[in-house]
C-alpha cells in the first residue's frame, strides 16, 4: 500500500496506522522499528553512501507488508524527483540529468525536509492521536534507526559529520510554495539551490538524542546508546 496510508484518519475518526500496528501483533515500537528499517535506513545508505536524494514522502512510496509489517519500500514518480548531489564519478549520458550541484550545507535538507518536515511529523501526531505513543518516544525511535545505520558503517564516519542528521537545527524550506510558483517544474536543475523557498528555522526534534562518543564505538539496539533529552 501507499505509505501515505499511514495518515489515514476515517470519517468515524478511526486511524489505519494503529489497526495495522495490532494486526501484526507488535508492540508499538517494534512495529516502527521495522517500518524505519524498510523506509529510514536505505534512505540514509542512499545519500551517505551515494549521494543520492530522493523525495520520498508519502504517495511516492509502495510499502510491501509482511502479517501487517513494512519490509520493504518501492519508489516511484522517480522520474523528475531523483537526483545526485555534487558527484564526482563519471555518469552515463542517460544518467547526467540527475546530476546537480548543491551546497554543501544544504545536501541534508534532502533528509530533514522531504523526510522530517514532510511526512514524520504528521505520522508522529497519528501516533500521538490514535495510539498514546508519545512524540518523544517516536522521535527516539527514529535516532535510534540512524544511529544504528551509523555504527554499523563506521567507514562513513566523516559524512556522517560532514552532513549531522543530530544537528540542533535546520532552515525550513518549504516545497508546496515551489509548486504554487511553477507546478510545471518545481526545480531548476540548472540551479537548484536558488529554486528553494526558505522561511526560517526549525529545532531538530531528534538533537537531543545525539550518540555519545563512547556509544559510537559499539553497536547497539538500546536506548543506552543515545544521549536521552531532559
Amino acid at each position: 500500500m501507499t505509505m501515505a496510508s499511514l495518515l489515514h484518519v476515517d470519517e468515524n475518526e478511526q486511524a489505519l496506522l494503529p489497526a495495522l500496528i495490532s494486526a501484526s501483533g507488535l508492540s508499538t515500537q517494534a512495529w516502527l522499528a521495522r517500518y524505519f528499517e524498510a523506509y529510514l535506513t536505505p534512505l540514509l545508505h542512499c545519500f551517505y553512501r551515494h549521494k543520492l536524494v530522493f523525495m520520498p514522502h508519502g504517495e511516492n512510496l509502495i510499502m510491501v507488508l509482511d502479517q501487517h509489517i513494512p519490509s520493504r519500500v518501492f519508489m516511484k514518480d522517480i522520474g523528475e524527483e531523483i537526483y545526485l548531489q555534487n558527484s564526482d564519478q563519471s555518469l552515463p549520458e542517460d544518467v547526467q540529468r540527475i546530476s546537480i550541484k548543491m551546497p554543501e550545507d544544504m545536501e541534508i535538507l534532502a533528509l530533514f525536509t522531504d523526510v522530517f518536515d514532510c511526512f514524520f511529523r504528521f505520522l508522529s501526531q497519528v501516533l500521538v492521536q490514535h495510539c498514546n505513543y508519545p512524540e518523544f518516544d517516536f522521535w527516539q525511535d527514529v535516532a535510534q534507526c540512524i544511529t544504528n545505520y551509523q555504527q554499523a558503517h563506521p567507514e562513513l564516519s566523516d559524512a556522517f559529520d560532514r552532513h549531522d542528521l543530530f544537528a540542533p537545527s535546520f532552515v525550513l524550506s518549504c516545497l508546496n510554495r515551489l509548486q504554487l510558483r511553477n507546478n510545471q517544474q518545481m526545480v531548476d536543475l540548472a540551479d537548484p539551490a536558488n529554486s528553494l523557498a526558505f522561511e526560517g528555522i526549525l529545532d531538530n526534534p531528534i538533537a537531543c538524542f545525539k550518540p555519545t562518543a563512547s556509544s559510537k564505538k559499539t553497536h547497539s539496539n538500546s536506548t543506552n546508546a543515545l544521549e536521552v533529552c531532559e
